[in-house]
Order: structure tokens, then C-alpha cells, then sequence
């Protein structure tokens, strides 16, 4: 059977997100080894703070201590401390950048990515009736400081009015 192009593209880059999961090793404390792995909620990097998870099924699923699935978590005697240890190459992470739409917008976003040598795996846009448009994509990074420098660098593109960090249902649509 063909497959069209973006169905091929589709299957890469989710086989990247779950190579670049899987290279992850977490050391939960206080415990053995444990089935681990990273919450799609918030999908934490290396320099993160993160805690784990204790789940019924699927061992521990780590989050960014500050996601909000933990905040409100009801059963925090499932909560257990973790931390990084050796760790991947690459991670993704989902992006929003909102701004004025133009001509040539797009471009010197993806210029700005891969002049700090980051892979762009994913993008999505949606235009907002005021001449908006959010900007959703997926990058792959080698961590929290690599992403800081690179959203403070985005913020300077032309009619960029903010790049951040995408959570919840932010980081769905750029996935």
C-alpha cells in the first residue's frame, strides 16, 4: 500500500517522540528499577524539576513538579521523588508562539530554530480573526537551558509577541 506523504511523516515523528523518551534514564528514589516514563501533560526535559507519578499500570510517569495533573493530584502518597540521570540527546518539546501574521513570519521562525541548531518536527498554525495567528511546534532539544536561550531568541523575530513553553491543551496541538 502507498502512503501519502503526511502519513509517512505522521509515523516518523512518533516513533522520534518515543525513541527520544525511551533513551531517558530516570532514577526513581528509594526504589528499584522501575518501568519509567515522560508525561505527554507537560513533557518534561533534562533541567527540569520533575517528580514522579506511581501509576496503577504503567510504572511511574513522570511530570514537571509544577504540571498541573500534580498540583491537583488527589492521592499524593503516589508521588515519589525522581531525578535525571543519564539522558538522551534529543527531547521534544511543544512550543506557542503567538504573533502578528505576515508575510515571511513563518520563515524567520525556522531560520531562528535552525540557526541554534534545534530540529523543528512539527508545526501547526491557526489564524485568529485580529491578524493573529499562533504557532504551534514540536522541537527537538537537548534540554531546559537550550529552550530558554532559543524562546528569548524567537521573542526577537518581527511582530513575535511572545514565545513560551506550550502545556496542557497547548501542547496537544502542537503534538
Amino acid at each position: 500500500r502507498f502512503m501519502a506523504p503526511d502519513e509517512i511523516e505522521t509515523k516518523s515523528t512518533k516513533a522520534q517522540f518515543a525513541n527520544a523518551r525511551a533513551s531517558t534514564d530516570i532514577q526513581v528514589l528509594g526504589t528499584g528499577d522501575l518501568l519509567t516514563q515522560i508525561a505527554q501533560c507537560c513533557g518534561p526535559v533534562p533541567g527540569d524539576e520533575i517528580i514522579g507519578y506511581i501509576t496503577r499500570s504503567r510504572g511511574v510517569t513522570v511530570h514537571r513538579r509544577d504540571c498541573h495533573n500534580v498540583l491537583h493530584e488527589d492521592e499524593q502518597a503516589r508521588l515519589v521523588e525522581v531525578e535525571w540521570g543519564r539522558t538522551g540527546d534529543f527531547y521534544p518539546v511543544a512550543v506557542l508562539i503567538e504573533a502578528w501574521d505576515r508575510v515571511g513570519l513563518l520563515r524567520d521562525i525556522s531560520t531562528m530554530i535552525a540557526e541554534e541548531r534545534v530540529n523543528m518536527v512539527a508545526v501547526r498554525t491557526q489564524e485568529h480573526g485580529d491578524r493573529t495567528t499562533a504557532i504551534y511546534l514540536t522541537l527537538e532539544t537537548q534540554g531546559v537551558d537550550q529552550l530558554s536561550r532559543l524562546l528569548v531568541k524567537l521573542e526577537t523575530v518581527r511582530g513575535v509577541l511572545s514565545a513560551t513553553r506550550a502545556t496542557g491543551v497547548a501542547a496537544q496541538e502542537a503534538r
